[in-house]
């Protein structure tokens, strides 16, 4: 019986497979540590950008106006308080006013953070800034800025008017998008409503591998790019400070300068450390969704990142701590059990399903029907359990989910569904931040 072991929180856990599973693969990243001068190469790069003016040359233009920071929520692991001082130290010489800066985090339509999480996040110095949540069901907060394509783009007033907007984010794969990062913390992160629900659209129900593809092949990405320059266009400018993290969750590679020249580079980085060759799709996946692993939503990126490793019909086991549990995403009670939701959604099709149901159901939010949308493109390829002992205790769920509190109960089940032949297992230990590769790549 073979043991694996995977992160844990600030721990690990230690699961056991069958004597007939036999472990084909342990994808595993290989991202560069950090240095121990990270900082200096940080502060470095704000005065020697890779591309555009300094950051010294746009603040001294922005010396009488606002300045917004726009950084990640709770649900990323960038070091912040090590970061944004480095930062503030540049706006400090620049002669601008703490009052006229403001820390605005990029949710999206994630739950607003409250002042405790902020002060988590950022330190109790930093949380005496200035800060804000991107307000997404107030619509009256929003300035339409045009269009790319048939996408409607507006943009949080305040940040839309800021004389200088400063980009401060981790780039990771991303399951839509490619790769997070760069225009991203705009579009969706500071987007209306609207704007939001029409890019999680793009590309989800093409049935293809999204997660780690270059710009020009995402549908998602190229509106986020086209959508940021028009913002630019508009008002203002935007400098980017940009960085890959480690294991330790420090900045190994950083990028600064344009928008999307720092972000295509650090993608290019980020698939060589992320992504990982698959030479023959598995019988089972077993994605642990460290570093993605603080809620349900979270959590689920490792399933959509990493079941393209395995064949039609395998059975992907999502591991999760999930210490946020649902974090307010509200789901419909469903009297289908799991396994009779994926026969009616093999039986339909995925994208006539999951339009059914956010028609049936149109109370569901802008997270929760992407959410349905995704969840059923997977399903319809394999069966998913998910084995979370938070979750199970609070009662979180989500239709054609089956959701268990132990490993053991998992496999159970996995050996129901596929009998007791021998399996080939590929494990994922940090699946929030790693995808497959397929050979033809």
């Amino acid at each position: 019986m073979a043991d694996i072991s995977v992160p844990w929180g600030d721990e690990a856990l230690t699961i056991s497979l069958p004597e007939n599973w036999s472990i084909q693969q342990t994808a595993q990243s290989t991202v560069w540590p950090a240095t121990d001068d990270w900082k200096d190469q940080m502060a470095r790069v704000l005065a020697e950008p890779n591309s555009g003016p300094s950051l010294t040359a746009l603040l001294a233009e922005a010396k009488q106006g606002r300045v917004s920071l726009i950084v990640e929520d709770t649900t990323r692991h960038s070091p912040l308080p090590e970061i944004l001082p480095i930062i503030l130290r540049e706006i400090d010489h620049a002669g601008i006013s703490r009052d006229r800066v403001e820390i605005v985090f990029a949710c999206g339509m994630h739950p607003a953070m409250t002042p405790r999480e902020v002060v988590a996040k950022l330190g109790p110095e930093l949380a005496r800034l200035r800060w804000r949540c991107n307000p997404w069901q107030d619509e009256r907060a929003y300035e339409y800025v045009g269009r790319v394509g048939n996408n409607k783009i507006a943009i949080d007033a305040d940040v839309l008017r800021s004389d200088l907007r400063i980009i401060i984010s981790s780039v990771s794969i991303h399951m839509q998008a490619g790769f997070g990062g760069g225009y991203k913390m705009f579009l969706p992160g500071c987007a209306s409503l609207d704007t939001i629900r029409q890019l999680h659209r793009l590309g989800v129900d093409s049935g293809e591998q999204l997660v780690g593809t270059r710009a020009e092949d995402n549908a998602m990405r190229r509106v986020i790019d086209g959508g940021g320059r028009l913002i630019d266009q508009a008002h203002g400018a935007t400098f980017a400070v940009q960085y890959l993290l480690d294991d330790e969750n420090l900045p190994c590679f950083i990028a600064a300068g344009d928008v999307v020249a720092s972000q295509t580079m650090l993608a290019k980085q980020c698939s060589v450390a992320n992504g990982v060759m698959v030479e023959s799709p598995a019988d089972i996946v077993i994605a642990n969704a460290y570093p993605r692993d603080f809620d349900l939503w979270q959590s689920f990126k490792a399933v959509a990142n990493t079941g393209w490793a395995l064949r039609e019909g395998g059975v992907v086991i999502c591991l999760t701590r999930c210490e946020a549990a649902m974090q307010g995403m509200r789901v419909p009670p469903w009297p289908l059990s799991p396994g009779m939701m994926r026969k009616i959604i093999r039986w339909l099709g995925a994208e006539t399903f999951s339009s059914l149901i956010t028609r049936l159901v149109p109370r569901l939010a802008g997270d929760a029907a992407f959410f349905v949308r995704l969840a059923t493109q997977a399903l319809y390829r394999n069966p998913i359990l998910m084995v979370s002992p938070i979750l199970h205790a609070t009662g979180g769920k989500f239709p054609g989910i089956e959701l268990f509190a132990d490993f053991q109960d998992a496999v159970a089940l996995t050996t129901k569904l596929l009998g007791d032949d021998p399996q080939r297992v590929i494990v994922f230990p940090a699946g929030g931040n790693t995808y497959p590769v397929p050979p033809e790549a």
